[in-house]
């Protein structure tokens, strides 16, 4: 049974005749003559949302102040994100059956290059719509942020773009987008930016090369907006590493729903977990993995289902946890997401086992394969269900229907080369459908984002909903 101060809140809402910004359990909780959905946000909370043309999923969350920091935002995936009415449990609507895109398809926009058949840095000249070495890419909300690591800062664009090179709204990490100089202030930033997380409000990077992890607690409107808090150092002008609980070093992959947070540590091959959101500066992590307690810095080789060597993206799904184990050339997966330090991962993809770190799965020179990777970076789970993994030195992203749930799985589709053996070639030139690096990928209603990092450019790939 429902609780009664709960409908109550809810009926006097809806009768107050305007959208109502309602925390909702099902469809019938929201003004139905507007057209309102129960929704479920990135918080994991589901929130009345109603039809809007404007966004790209077609719905929108009411103007009033409404929690987690929802209020006149975009629904990132439409009613696709949402519950069924009558099955709470089910899987996002529309969903295909089959992988959501097609070996080989072309991106249909490009960003950083006036076309997607050029590739050089800051081209033709610097500004709001160039990317030097991309890494990090976020899309939520009605909003895009990429990491734009060679010009030391994040480019906000406020709404999708709509065409090719279009200019970024705002930067973060510098008073303006025709500036790109590197600092370790509040408002500043390095160039070895790395990834970017978003949950509610709250916005976070990782600033590799400054050893630290800035978080926003509001999404920055103007250029140069200072950070609100750090973690890795007491200070926004220190940058010193460390591996103790409360040090970074090389942070790289970065994760967070805004009550938990998880963050990729390059240099000290490990992942730190935060059971609380952090509030104040230089707040230690509760978890670590790759170590058996804080302190360390382990390299293990050859690899086990506890170690990383150079891990990078991380994502939690709410049932998965996944690492991308870059050196080790494989992705981690865990059967939720550990409370104890060192616990051994459930499932490993790129390896068919735990102990071996083949590039490409021992595949011979220079033979690609559909199980194999080399550089995994960026990984991301979508509404669906399903899995993307980018896999850096092959320039391409691998496609997995439904997550893995035995070591060695093999991808089912694949984007930035035409088929699932293509060999990677730097010296091929830029194209809608060849990509040449991949650090970052991201997925948003219809929409799959991938940084290509060795091309200075961002591609937004079409999918099956």
């Amino acid at each position: 049974m429902k609780n009664p101060a709960f409908l109550s809140l809810v009926v006097g809402l809806i009768g107050c005749g305007s959208h109502a910004n309602v925390q909702c359990e099902q469809d019938s909780n929201c003004d139905l003559s507007g057209g309102g959905k129960c929704l479920t946000a990135s918080s994991g909370n589901q929130w009345c949302a109603y039809p809007d043309p404007s966004c790209p999923g077609g719905y929108r969350y009411s103007d009033q102040s409404i929690g987690d920091g929802l209020g006149s935002e975009c629904v990132d995936a439409g009613p696709d994100a949402g519950v069924d009415s009558a099955m709470p449990d089910a899987p996002p609507m529309n969903c295909p059956t089959a992988a959501p895109l097609q070996s080989g398809q072309a991106a249909e926009l490009v960003l950083g290059q006036p076309s997607a058949t050029t590739g050089t840095p800051n081209n033709p000249s610097f500004s709001g719509s160039t990317l030097s070495s991309p890494t990090g890419v976020v899309a939520e909300g009605g909003r895009l942020w990429v990491g734009d690591s060679g010009n030391a800062r994040v480019l906000q664009w406020n709404s999708a773009p709509a065409v090719n090179g279009q200019s970024a709204s705002v930067a973060i990490g510098q008073p303006d987008l025709l500036t790109g100089t590197a600092g370790t202030t509040q408002d500043r930033t390095s160039n070895g930016l790395s990834f970017i997380a978003r949950a509610g409000t709250k916005l976070l990077l990782s600033d590799t090369a400054n050893n630290r992890v800035l978080i926003w607690n509001g999404i920055p409107t103007t250029s140069g907006q200072p950070a609100d808090l750090v973690l890795g150092q007491t200070s926004f002008t220190t940058k010193a590493s460390g591996n103790g609980a409360s040090n970074l070093y090389g942070p790289a992959g970065i994760w967070t729903d805004g009550t938990r947070l998880v963050v990729a540590e390059r240099f000290n091959n490990r992942v730190l977990i935060w059971n609380t959101f952090p509030t104040s500066n230089g707040v230690p992590a509760d978890v670590v993995l790759g170590a058996s307690g804080f302190g360390t810095s382990p390299f293990v080789n050859p690899p086990t289902a506890s170690s990383f060597r150079n891990p990078d993206g991380v994502a939690y799904d709410g049932t998965r946890l996944y690492v991308a184990d870059v050196s080790n050339n494989r992705v981690l997966i865990w059967n939720g997401l550990p409370t104890t330090n060192n616990k051994p991962a459930d499932v490993v993809i790129g390896q068919t086992g735990f102990d071996i770190s083949f590039d490409n799965a021992g595949a011979p020179y220079p033979q690609v394969n559909a199980i194999g990777m080399k550089g995994p970076s960026g990984v991301h789970v979508d509404a669906c269900g399903s899995l993307y993994v980018c896999d850096g030195s092959n320039g391409r992203v691998l496609v997995y229907t439904d997550v893995p749930t035995s070591n060695g799985a093999a991808a089912d589709a694949v984007a930035g080369k035409p088929n699932l053996t293509a060999q990677p070639n730097a010296s091929a030139p830029a194209s809608a459908a060849w990509m040449n690096g991949c650090s970052a990928v991201t997925v948003s209603g219809a929409s799959l984002y991938a940084t290509d990092t060795s091309f200075n450019r961002t591609l937004r790939f079409a999918l099956s909903r």
